[in-house]
């Protein structure tokens, strides 16, 4: 399928279709390699520009740590998009994955809603094990349903290698939770063992890409040693639904006292922060229970 589509200068199509096979059947897709040698290059010359002596630590981890290594934690808004330079511009809207996101949702009246530059080593603040969890808590107001019309698409680069003890993101394939509401949307270990068993630790050479969707189950793991990594979070979601989009209201959706008004505002006070409206055909058996299950306290009766 083509879309017509260009990006600025020259990528090769580096996405096959056994690749994106593997994304619709599992939810993920890991893709080594996936910047050339080239645009790799400028990025870290960029990525140092950005954050000096990380990429010299990751590569020897015997150096001295970098300067402010352990710095009280920066907001999401000083990592992101636009950068200073090119490459890490021009990677944010790398065709190549405008393509995989115009794919599963069936047209490329696309957006990148997050473009974020993302770093951390032993010891960091970023340094931990995180429970299994989805990213749509914080990228919609609402629920992602199964319709791939309405999918966000993640993708993580990896500027540097990761290995094992490099704290590699574990993913876990939608076939081992395929039929029911995905709330809650994080579980410890002791909560569903089966995700962590099935799960699949993302160790690649530098310049490779993770891509994974809203209904992945998915987490960050601790460094088992002096190590560290840098990558680049970004997210693709269509345009048309004014509910998505982690640079807007969906990012306060990690906080109890969002989810406490949205259940007490009316649909017209809902609205107007861009929930669908009643009657919108978001609205099926399947995102009613999904809603439900992530605000109780909300009357859907309007939406039904």
């Amino acid at each position: 399928t083509s879309f017509g589509f260009r990006g600025r200068g020259h990528f090769s199509m580096t996405i096959n279709d056994k690749q994106l096979q593997h994304y619709r059947d599992h939810g993920y897709v890991i893709i080594e390699n996936f910047l050339t040698p080239t645009e790799l290059s400028k990025a870290r010359d960029e990525v140092e520009d950005f954050i000096p002596g990380w990429l010299d630590y990751t590569a020897n981890p015997r150096l001295p740590k970098p300067l402010n290594w352990d710095e009280t934690p920066r907001s999401r808004r000083q990592m992101r998009f636009p950068f200073k330079g090119e490459q890490l511009n021009a990677v944010t809207l790398h065709p190549e994955m405008r393509r995989l996101a115009s794919l599963m949702v069936g047209h490329d009246d696309l957006f990148c809603e997050q473009s974020d530059l993302t770093y951390k080593c032993k010891g960091h603040y970023a340094d931990q094990d995180q429970p299994m969890h989805l990213d749509y808590v914080n990228h919609t107001l609402v629920y992602p349903p199964k319709d791939p019309s309405y999918w966000q698409t993640a993708f993580l680069v990896y500027y540097t290698d990761v290995d094992l003890h490099q704290a590699p993101t574990a993913v876990c394939s939608w076939q081992h939770y395929h039929d029911e509401i995905l709330w809650p949307a994080a579980y410890t270990k002791e909560d569903r063992p089966g995700l962590y068993d099935a799960e699949v630790k993302v160790t690649v050479p530098a310049g490779s890409l993770l891509a994974y969707s809203m209904r992945t189950f998915h987490r960050g793991t601790r460094f088992l040693e002096e190590a560290a990594r840098v990558g680049h979070f970004i997210t693709y979601a269509p345009s048309a639904y004014r509910w998505l989009g982690i640079l807007g209201w969906p990012e306060q959706g990690v906080y109890k006292s969002f989810s406490e008004w949205m259940s007490k505002a009316t649909p017209a006070e809902r609205e107007l922060i861009g929930f669908p409206q009643p009657g919108d055909p978001y609205w099926t058996s399947e995102t009613l229970a999904g809603v439900a299950a992530r605000y109780p306290e909300l009357d859907l009766g309007p939406y039904t």
